[in-house]
């Protein structure tokens, strides 16, 4: 018993990831390539994020939750169980985590229009819409600041990691439940830990 305790405790965090970086960012390029012009669709949808922010229709916040159920159903099925399941094999659990967040956006965003902008709270939406044009606009860009290949670059609506820290400002800056937070939170913390044990 002693033995195996001891075999266990040799083991670290990066053993269990079955993929090296070069493997990760290389997805990431491959993907881009074969979904090519989606990356078009993706900076409309992040101008029509901002539209309606700065606007705010009376319909802002159904559609702002219609844009981020598309993406997240679009990140469970085209990179997650499409490619990131080949390297990864509990990417399919990952993918029902993203499908499951679309729901809750679904039902509550969508056909209960419960999406209300804070308005009254002007440093909160300031602080967001800051936030907003980080993770929107600026994001992708990480990609060339790190010396990776452009081609690598993460875009709100066709990655994860963009699309959940998007999601949650959308959350912050609006009147929403806890559980919502729940499975973005837990992806940040899994992203993380991935990223950090590489």
């Amino acid at each position: 018993m002693r033995e195996l305790m001891d075999k266990l405790a040799s083991y670290s965090l990066s053993d269990f990831i079955l993929f090296s970086e070069p493997v990760y960012y290389r997805l990431f390029e491959l993907y881009n390539l074969a979904i090519w012009p989606l990356q078009l669709l993706a900076i409309f949808f992040a101008f029509l994020m901002f539209v309606m922010l700065w606007k705010k229709p009376v319909w802002a916040g159904r559609l702002i939750a219609g844009i981020l159920v598309v993406s997240w159903v679009w990140v469970a099925w085209a990179f997650l169980h499409e490619r990131f399941y080949q390297v990864h094999v509990v990417a399919n659990w990952y993918a029902f985590g993203f499908l499951l967040q679309a729901v809750l956006l679904t039902w509550y965003g969508v056909i209960k229009n419960q999406f209300i902008l804070l308005e009254e709270n002007k440093s909160r939406i300031s602080i967001g819409l800051k936030l907003l044009f980080i993770f929107l606009i600026l994001y992708p860009f990480i990609t060339v600041l790190t010396g990776r290949s452009w081609l690598q670059f993460e875009m709100f609506a066709l990655a994860p990691d963009p699309t959940v820290l998007v999601t949650l400002v959308i959350l912050w800056i609006s009147k929403v439940t806890p559980v919502f937070y729940i499975i973005p939170i837990a992806w940040l913390l899994i992203s993380g830990v991935t990223l950090m044990v590489m």
